[in-house]
């Protein structure tokens, strides 16, 4: 009886307090796109003209020569850069222009991180006893990144930076200058010769400069700071666009709960002049503390509007499509969505967390999508009918257009249209969707494509790493690396080894060729492993320029630096198996 008049007094209390709480209005979210003209006005005043600044008394920008900034600290015993551009091409050009206003020898490069337009410069600058300073996980970043994936990387760079698109149409990347595709090419990326973890202290002609650990738009993230002149390099944890929290190009896994502690990291130190590697420098105490918490408090709102979302059970499309940003934050210019977007961070926040599957019962068993789209194209009409519907959206609504070419692309029924009309008007579909977009890669992709289709896919650029990085590269990597390289229209019912003796670096591998399937043991050979049909000697130096196809095996059997004992021609056949080459 007591316990009943309790939980009855409880209920009430329970439904006044219900009665009192004030109604909760739905926050009102930005969920507007970039237009053309955002960024033209970004590549302008963001980016703008190739120029030296003055920081302050000690550092010195070199902004708008390349995609990245290089930042030059100026000491009585020389000079530290903090990132040196793409390419040896444009870096010297960036040299010139810092040293012309600071002149002196090179102490020392910092990465920020590892890709490729923060590290490719590196020979234009480096000077025998020059350090290379960088976190302890970089050089296990930048062969990971350009490894495996570096083609599909390659394909989807081009399209997002649009190599073949005229300036006109795209005049930034929205946080620098376009690429130089034919220059990047050759890269003159060197790895660190000093690295860290945590927190290292460096002073050079007697300016102190502190290197912290942050992960950010990487795992392999530093900001640089110097405390005397309150100077703070964030890298690409900071700049004047909406954060790359996932990049369209694609990459591994973006960290951002560590980049939110990456931001709060800096405002902890109240910069009086904030210089991004990217886009232009901020000053003053409270302007930097203000853009750096909106920053922060923009990731976190889509990340925690991500959880919530998810843990209520929305499906993933529904739940990107209601996720923007509060009015607080969605007001900064440096928060528009030029370079990054929320519904790509939203879906890759989930993805990364989740994985591909929303908890959609449909979603686990779908009709093959060639099947789906031929149902489809059937129900609503046939090809006719849909190429009638085509014909008139491709003006008045492009996106409907697309989608539609998108189902005959699906059903294959493309090859049937005469005169290649549907890549002519999947083509114009792209330009006009992508006339309305003002994100730099989200407008470059599209004009990209619309070009492969309209002149064909141009074939992509091959890059020539130097020696000083190869030889840098493990070979376990190298090995591993060779096995998504394996053809299996060469491989499929084989079963055999080769035995790799390395001389200089004192190490065995076995590589058995199983049913389409490379496998590498270091050291002993697995079990099941079938007598090696060849045993090669060589040096790990060696091995690297033939896997690369800078050598090939017969050009090193000839000059002495590869030896093979046992089945010479089984070695060979072996070794064509591979698709070699960066």
């Amino acid at each position: 009886m007591v316990v009943a008049v309790l939980c009855a007094v409880a209920g009430a209390s329970l439904v006044a307090v219900r009665r009192l709480r004030p109604r909760r209005a739905a926050v009102v979210q930005s969920r507007a796109v970039a237009t053309p003209e955002q960024l033209r006005a970004q590549c302008r005043d963001a980016v703008g003209p190739p120029r030296v600044e003055r920081i302050s008394e000690h550092v010195w920008l070199a902004i708008g020569y390349d995609l990245a900034n290089t930042i030059l600290i100026q000491t009585s015993a020389g000079n530290v850069v903090v990132d040196v551009s793409m390419s040896p091409v444009r870096a010297q050009a960036v040299k010139a222009a810092l040293t012309a206003v600071a002149p002196g020898r090179t102490l020392a490069v910092i990465y920020t991180h590892s890709h490729i337009d923060h590290t490719g410069g590196a020979s234009a600058w480096v000077e025998p006893g020059t350090e290379i300073w960088a976190t302890e996980a970089l050089s296990e970043h930048f062969i990971k990144q350009y490894g495996e994936f570096r083609t599909a990387e390659t394909r989807r760079g081009a399209g997002q930076y649009g190599a073949h698109i005229e300036e006109e149409s795209l005049p930034c990347c929205t946080i620098g200058r376009r690429l130089d595709f034919e220059s990047a090419v050759v890269t003159g990326a060197l790895l660190p010769t000093r690295t860290f973890s945590g927190h290292a202290e460096l002073t050079f002609g007697g300016v102190r400069i502190e290197l912290v650990e942050a992960h950010g738009e990487t795992h392999d993230q530093l900001f640089v700071w110097l405390p005397a002149e309150r100077v703070l390099m964030p890298g690409d944890n900071y700049y004047h666009a909406f954060p790359n929290l996932y990049t369209i190009r694609g990459t591994s896994p973006r960290p951002v709960d560590a980049w939110i502690d990456s931001l709060d990291l800096m405002r902890r130190r109240a910069p009086e002049h904030l210089v991004p590697s990217h886009t232009v420098a901020l000053h003053g105490r409270e302007n930097i503390l203000g853009a750096l918490t909106r920053y922060r408090d923009a990731i976190q709102w889509v990340r925690d509007r991500v959880v919530a979302g998810a843990n209520a059970g929305m499906r993933l499309e529904p739940l990107v499509e209601s996720i923007g940003l509060p009015p607080a934050v969605a007001s900064d210019p440096a928060l528009a969505p030029l370079y990054g977007q929320v519904d790509w961070s939203a879906r890759a926040i989930y993805t990364n967390h989740l994985g591909w599957f929303d908890g959609s019962p449909e979603a686990l068993y779908p009709l093959a999508e060639r099947d789906r789209a031929t149902r489809t194209v059937a129900m609503m009409g046939g090809a006719e009918r849909l190429w009638s519907v085509i014909d008139a959206s491709l003006r008045t609504d492009p996106r409907w257009a697309l989608h539609l070419l998108t189902l005959l692309r699906d059903a294959g029924l493309t090859a049937e249209t005469p005169g290649q009309r549907w890549a002519l008007a999947s083509a114009a579909a792209l330009e006009s969707v992508a006339a309305t977009v003002g994100n730099s890669n989200g407008r470059g992709y599209l004009l990209e494509s619309a070009y492969g289709r309209r002149h064909g896919v141009p074939p992509l650029p091959t890059p020539r790493a130097s020696a000083a990085v190869l030889d840098r590269v493990p070979m376990a990597t190298v090995f591993h690396v060779m096995a998504s390289r394996l053809l299996p229209e060469l491989s499929s019912g084989v079963h055999e080894s080769v035995r790799f003796d390395l001389t200089d670096s004192h190490e065995t591998f076995f590589l058995t060729i199983r049913n389409g399937v490379l496998e590498v043991a270091k050291g002993d050979a697995l079990p099941n492993t079938p007598p090696p049909l060849a045993v090669v000697t060589t040096t790990a130096s060696a091995w690297r320029r033939v896997a690369t196809d800078t050598l090939t095996p017969a050009a090193a059997v000839a000059s002495g630096e590869l030896r093979i004992a046992g089945d010479t021609a089984g070695f060979y056949t072996f070794s064509q198996r591979f698709r070699r080459g960066l």
